[in-house]
């Protein structure tokens, strides 16, 4: 049962990426779908698809929420650049061999300037992204575990807006080896209606990665992940990823985006009190575009 749910994984993800290298270039919308939102993954650089975490995981890989240590509720503030900020809240709820979770993500463009064909300013408007997400997760074999979102998205531009409906597919391989995990995930495909009269197609892409956690001592824990990233018409990325835990309480994060055009290092930090979690992360983007301060909140039940 676990080499057919294997193999047939391994078989659906090679078509798609050999698929994604036919593909013309695109025009793409729902930019929102490509930004992290947790403080947590985005100082290990959002390498994160074959890890544990909190409630923001399911955005990264649905499958993951079934390796989360328990039920969790987070909110997360993106300080993004451009002025531009984030909001999300997310929640995973852990059920024996099934697990499920719900998120909402908002993100305000802030009032832009509107201009004639003279350059003349003649008024304002507000663009805005929200997501809706359902996620499912269940674990199959011992060592697999597959989830799905389904995810409700609306776009506004001035007048102008667009709905779409898509669908994240993500697995988990517990390996043989204690603290190593592979993951894979296929995500935004979608369909959505037309913006402006044009057609806009969802920034699909298809992610392979892994993480070991190597247990030091009882106090000291070193994490490393990384993972690969191929979005249609682009060319492939990679992340990788690093976190130092203490007495499971405070930690360090730091991260590295390989074939990015604006960002390459990230860093971060995390304390743990009781049931509840406190991470900030920093970002900074190249060409003086600005840094992006990400900050969250989860607690755990």
């Amino acid at each position: 049962m676990k080499k057919k749910i294997i193999l047939l994984l391994l078989f659906v993800f090679i078509i798609t990426l050999n698929s994604f290298a036919a593909d013309a270039p695109e025009k793409y919308g729902f930019q929102i779908l490509k930004i992290g939102l947790s403080a947590r993954n985005a100082g290990k650089a959002d390498a994160v698809i074959a890890s544990p975490g909190d409630a923001t995981i399911l955005w990264s890989n649905p499958a993951a929420v079934q390796i989360s240590p328990s039920s969790n509720f987070c909110f997360n503030h993106n300080s993004y650049i451009f002025d531009n900020n984030i909001e999300n809240a997310s929640l995973i709820v852990r059920n024996g061999k099934s697990s499920w979770g719900l998120g909402l993500t908002y993100l305000d463009y802030g009032m832009i300037s509107k201009t004639d064909a003279q350059g003349d300013t003649i008024g304002e408007f507000h663009p805005q992204d929200i997501v809706s997400s359902f996620t499912y997760a269940r674990r199959v074999t011992p060592s697999i575990s597959l989830g799905v979102n389904v995810k409700f998205i609306y776009e506004k531009i001035d007048t102008d807006a667009s709905y779409g409906l898509g669908f994240d597919f993500g697995a988990i391989y517990d390996s043989f080896i204690k603290g190593l995990n592979f993951g894979m995930v296929l995500q935004n495909i979608g369909t959505s209606s037309k913006l402006k009269e044009e057609s806009i197609s969802f920034p699909t892409v298809i992610k392979f990665g892994s993480q070991y956690m190597w247990e030091v001592n009882a106090q000291n824990v070193l994490t490393f992940s990384g993972e690969l990233a191929k979005f249609s018409s682009e060319s492939i990325k990679a992340n990788l990823g690093f976190e130092y835990g203490f007495s499971d309480m405070i930690f360090s994060r730091l991260g590295y985006k390989i074939n990015y055009d604006e960002q390459n290092i990230t860093a971060g930090i995390g304390i743990k009190l009781n049931d509840f979690n406190f991470d900030y992360a920093f970002t900074p983007y190249q060409n003086d575009i600005g840094t992006a301060h990400r900050f969250s909140v989860s607690y755990n039940f």
